[in-house]
């Protein structure tokens, strides 16, 4: 039980010092965007930069669901809406999570399965064998993509460790992310658009559910562990 609260403490005080971080970073870009004529500016960018602009950005996106080791999932998908707007932001977003999902699964099941296992440790796998159960492997699946703060992109990686087929995987957890990555690029979009009161409102909700999924996290855990 000290374990988990300790562990759990670690998220919390990481997800708030990246959190301030970021902010610190970012705070006067956001400033600069209030301006018309910055985001008039940003966006003749992004259009010069054409189907170029599409393709790296989706490469960013894809490395960084590979890594699985940068926290930065949720800025790149605000960054995606505001540089391609809603849609095309997320279909970006939706993207890069479906093509390295391919690439993670028949990797780590052909030949970095001991790997994989050894880099997270023993302990991060002991505590998610529960996904190995396949009677309740989509539900867990679903839950576990769906609730905020919780290690999503290492969860694939840890999916790919069972034997729940990918043809699966995908729908669950394309369903399952949806609202994070929808409102990512949401927020994204409220900034080019000028509704600062929309991405207010989004990036606090955002920011209290993550807040809330590292607090309960454990509890969750074992909740589902539980069966």
């Amino acid at each position: 039980m000290e374990k988990a609260k300790k562990r759990s403490l670690i998220f919390l005080i990481v997800f708030l010092g990246f959190t301030g971080i970021l902010g610190l970073i970012f705070l006067p870009i956001i400033g600069d965007l209030q301006s018309p004529e910055n985001r008039e500016a940003i966006s003749a960018w992004v259009a010069s930069l054409g189907h170029a602009g599409v393709i790296v950005f989706f490469f960013i996106l894809l490395l960084q669901n590979l890594t699985a080791v940068f926290p930065v999932g949720g800025l790149l998908q605000i960054v995606s809406g505001a540089a391609f707007g809603l849609w095309a932001g997320y279909f970006i977003i939706l993207s890069s999570f479906i093509a390295s999902s391919i690439i993670i699964f028949p990797l780590v099941r052909k030949f970095a399965g001991p790997l994989i296992t050894r880099l997270l440790g023993d302990d991060l796998t002991n505590t998610w064998a529960f996904l190995k159960n396949e009677k309740t492997t989509s539900l867990v699946i679903f839950v576990l993509f769906f609730i905020p703060g919780l290690p999503k992109d290492t969860m694939t990686y840890l999916t790919a460790l069972t034997k729940f087929p990918l043809a699966q995987f995908l729908p669950v957890a394309i369903v399952a992310r949806f609202p994070a990555m929808f409102s990512g690029a949401l927020m994204g979009d409220a900034v080019m658009q000028g509704n600062w009161l929309l991405f207010i409102l989004l990036f606090g909700f955002t920011a209290i559910a993550g807040l809330l999924g590292i607090l309960f996290r454990e509890r969750i855990i074992k909740r589902l562990r539980a069966g």
